[in-house]
């Protein structure tokens, strides 16, 4: 009967030397057990012969059957790790096909963002897919300009106050978003309670107003703080920094965290959607909860540069 491929395997592995020392070993063993049982006297006698006889080969037997043990479990642990591997490789393996079918589809299923996916698709290898790690608002505005050439369209929630651009650098992104030409554009600052001093600050700066509305342009402005919001809007998730484009193209962004995440939403259904159709709905029946950015020497509750534009 053939040996099977595990068994031809093992066989292969033995070494003859290892073999040779386990017999020696064994064969020394039970001379030492046979010389102490018969004593020193008798133990070389004729009479022992035959003893001497079956301790070469039961020595011989119990050291091979000892060294092929060895070698079975040595194999079998072997075997083992090899499997481990197998498995975590198969893993990897099907994450990695999950996560091309992901981008695939995504890319797919929003050609005209195809180039910015694409960009934030790549810097999403290195970790969890549709998460960027380690992003800094500099970094931040880049994706969105990215996203902006192809964009007929934009949302934007803003979690910090007015300086925030012109302290971190926007003034590239607002000029960028101000020159091209879209349906819509309109933007909503939910500021935290413990902001609401320093967002009241910046609405009377002139200096500051004048310099939003330079370079920002055409972007329908609100800001509405978060117990306002909670209150008013119970429905709705207080959402964190995010850009929406065409009502598809999530960019959303985690400052404190410094994490950027994307995603491709459905048409008008998303929970995002949802914000700046409750904003349309109320600005146009002048709801007094969602206050509008006003022009330098402007009264805070003036117009805003035009109404919210629905899709």
């Amino acid at each position: 009967m053939n040996a099977s491929p595990g068994g031809k395997a093992l066989i292969q592995s033995v070494d003859p030397r290892r073999l040779a020392r386990g017999a020696i070993v064994g064969t020394l063993t039970l001379e030492l057990i046979l010389l102490f049982s018969a004593g020193t006297t008798n133990a070389f006698t004729a009479r022992q012969l035959p003893s001497h006889v079956l301790a070469v080969i039961v020595g011989t037997l119990g050291g091979w059957i000892f060294e092929l043990f060895r070698q079975l479990l040595s194999a079998t642990s072997d075997s083992l790790t090899e499997l481990g591997r197998l498995n975590a490789s198969l893993g990897a393996l099907t994450e990695r096909i999950d996560y091309q079918e992901t981008a695939l589809g995504m890319l797919t299923s929003c050609p005209r963002h195809n180039e910015a996916l694409t960009k934030l698709i790549r810097s999403s290898m290195s970790d969890n897919f549709r998460n960027i790690p380690y992003v800094g608002p500099a970094d931040y505005l880049g994706y969105l300009q990215s996203a902006i050439e192809h964009s007929d369209g934009y949302e934007g929630i803003q979690r910090n106050t007015l300086r925030w651009y012109k302290q971190r650098g926007g003034t590239a992104y607002l000029m960028e978003l101000k020159s091209k030409r879209m349906r819509f554009k309109t933007r909503l600052f939910v500021i935290d309670d413990a902001d609401v001093d320093q967002m009241e600050h910046d609405l009377a700066d002139q200096e500051l107003l004048k310099y939003y509305w330079e370079h920002t342009g055409d972007v329908a402005s609100y800001w509405i703080t978060v117990t306002d919001y909670r209150r008013n809007y119970p429905a709705l998730a207080v959402p964190r920094d995010f850009a929406l484009y065409d009502h598809t193209l999530l960019i959303s962004y985690d400052e404190g965290k410094q994490i950027l995440s994307f995603d491709v939403l459905d048409s008008g259904s998303s929970a995002e959607s949802q914000i700046f159709r409750t904003l349309g709905e109320l600005t146009r029946h002048h709801d007094a909860a969602f206050r509008t950015v006003p022009y330098a020497s402007s009264p805070a509750d003036g117009l805003a540069p035009h109404s919210v534009t629905g899709p």
